[in-house]
């Protein structure tokens, strides 16, 4: 009896077989089922509440020309200061940096206290000025001392702008060690260079006006009394400035000056070694302001000789 077969088709061969089991099998696409439906529902409806952001606004500038030679800038404090557009030293740095004489204003941070009384000689369009004021506040007094009007205006503009004028005394003067009137000489592109002018002064030198002299003692003593900080800027003039402060600097025994030291530019108008041993006579020791603030002792009897730079005058260790 002959037993009977059934082909069942080809026998796949390991290689097939391997090659079957590995190929991907399509999905055949599901229908819609409400799930998906409303997910799709719920994106388009997300999407419908989202709006683009707007662009983001562009920067505040800080500098602003506003003609006739002024502009206005901000300080890197935040502070605004009104700048004369054709002086070629202090703008262009606080215009394009918001800073000026960086060491100076660092020193004199850490010597400043609230409510404490400053004369400032030499204040200029008031970077320094405002600095000050603010490290003072409400409770201190400031007397800014500024002779040349092309200053004078910017820096009255400065301190009004900046809410100062109860922190802050304007005083249109030159502060001397005698009264009356002088004459002072200015270069037109240096803002900062207005000075006592000497009888044969350089060329550049061309504006000229006549201030009234005053000294420190006859304007302030009264008011005052007493000092805590005296702050310089005179273009050699400090001398004058310092011998018409003598009984402040006396009735002050915790007096700090921070001055600018030249003696090429004092030399014409004092005996610096005689100054250099009053001051001495008074209990002050000096320190000269070095890169990011730092003070440096100096000998006195280096100070006839030092080259142009920036001192603090104390009785006491600054620091």
């Amino acid at each position: 009896m002959g037993t009977t077969v059934k082909r069942l088709g080809p026998v796949a061969g390991p290689r097939q077989a391997a090659s079957s089991l590995g190929r991907p099998r399509l999905a055949t696409p599901a229908a819609p089922g409400p799930l998906r439906t409303t997910g799709q529902a719920l994106g388009r409806l997300l999407g419908s509440l989202v709006r683009p952001r707007p662009p983001a606004a562009p920067p505040r500038s800080s500098y602003c020309y506003l003609g006739d030679n002024r502009a206005l800038a901000l300080t890197h404090r935040g502070d605004m200061i009104y700048l004369d557009t054709r002086d070629i030293g202090m703008t262009p740095h606080i215009a394009l940096h918001g800073t000026w004489e960086d060491e100076v204003e660092t020193a004199l941070a850490g010597l400043v206290k609230p409510r404490q009384r400053v004369i400032e000689v030499g204040a200029n369009m008031g970077y320094h000025t405002v600095a000050l004021a603010r490290a003072i506040g409400p409770g201190g007094d400031l007397h800014a001392i500024e002779a040349n009007p092309q200053a004078l205006e910017l820096l009255r503009a400065t301190l009004t702008v900046n809410g100062l004028n109860e922190v802050v005394s304007v005083h249109p003067v030159a502060a001397l060690d005698s009264t009356g009137e002088v004459e002072f000489a200015a270069d037109p592109h240096h803002i900062g260079s207005g000075h006592w002018a000497l009888a044969a002064g350089a060329e550049n030198y061309s504006t000229r006006f006549t201030v009234p002299a005053v000294t420190l003692d006859g304007l302030l003593l009264d008011r005052l009394g007493r000092v805590d900080l005296l702050r310089m800027d005179a273009e050699g003039s400090e001398p004058q400035v310092l011998r018409g402060a003598a009984q402040l600097i006396a009735n002050s025994p915790n007096l700090r000056i921070v001055t600018e030291w030249s003696p090429g530019m004092m030399v014409v108008r004092t005996d610096i070694a005689a100054l250099v041993g009053w001051l001495e006579g008074q209990g002050f020791r000096f320190w000269r302001i070095g890169r990011f603030g730092r003070l440096d002792a100096v000998p006195a009897h280096h100070l006839v000789a030092l080259a142009h730079c920036d001192l603090v005058m104390s009785r006491q260790d600054p620091a």
